[in-house]
């Protein structure tokens, strides 16, 4: 193949005339830049849905550990009423047993006096 022939310019032309540096586009790096955007904006992407589930899955441990503690806390305040129950009945039952101890003197003393009157 013969490639066709081109005059040289002559060193006169060469310094009169007028020289401009041009930036040689590549289409080639152009494409990997855009390949590189679209890879950096994935992997953001991704790990933004990356932190997304672990804050659902907290949020998920955390109502499940607030529910336990509101059960445990039923628990406690419904121990508590019937600890305050029994003690209000064991009050009342002392209550009636002094009174009926009280009773059982009284009769005791009265037998008492009926047997030394005797």
């Amino acid at each position: 193949m013969a490639w066709p022939r081109t005059s040289k310019p002559s060193t006169r032309e060469l310094l009169r005339a007028e020289h401009r540096l041009q930036a040689v586009r590549d289409r080639r790096s152009g494409r990997w830049v855009w390949l590189a955007l679209l890879l950096v904006i994935g992997a953001l992407l991704a790990l933004r849905n990356h932190e997304q589930a672990l804050h659902a899955q907290q949020v998920v441990a955390l109502a499940e550990e607030s529910r336990a503690l509101r059960t445990s806390l039923e628990q406690r305040r419904l121990q508590g009423q019937e600890s305050q129950a029994t003690q209000e009945q064991l009050l009342r039952r002392i209550a009636t047993l002094s009174a009926q101890v009280e009773r059982l003197q009284t009769d005791l003393a009265f037998f008492r006096q009926q047997k030394k009157a005797r």
